[in-house]
């Protein structure tokens, strides 16, 4: 089961806050505020991609195939550092 969704990116993108960003904690994804001082997220989370980046990286073409090749491509990323 991959711990990186299209689902994830789906919230990352509808987040109000421009700076949000995309962690693992625990072995969990979670969209968390670009303060981490407004988030109750432990300090320890590996940042994945920003609001901002997942935005540029998919350019014009946010449909959903795009979506999930990156959240695929992001997962496998994460994996590969043993997360």
């Amino acid at each position: 089961m991959p711990t990186i969704t299209a689902d994830h990116l789906h919230a990352l993108l509808a987040s109000s806050d421009r700076g949000a960003a995309l962690v693992v904690v625990e072995g969990r994804a979670a969209v968390v505020p670009a303060d981490p001082g407004r988030g109750d997220g432990p300090e320890e989370a590996l940042m994945i991609t920003t609001r901002e980046a997942v935005i540029a990286e998919l350019d014009t073409g946010a449909n959903e195939e795009r979506i999930e090749a990156l959240a695929q491509r992001l997962d496998v990323a994460l994996q590969s550092l043993g997360g």
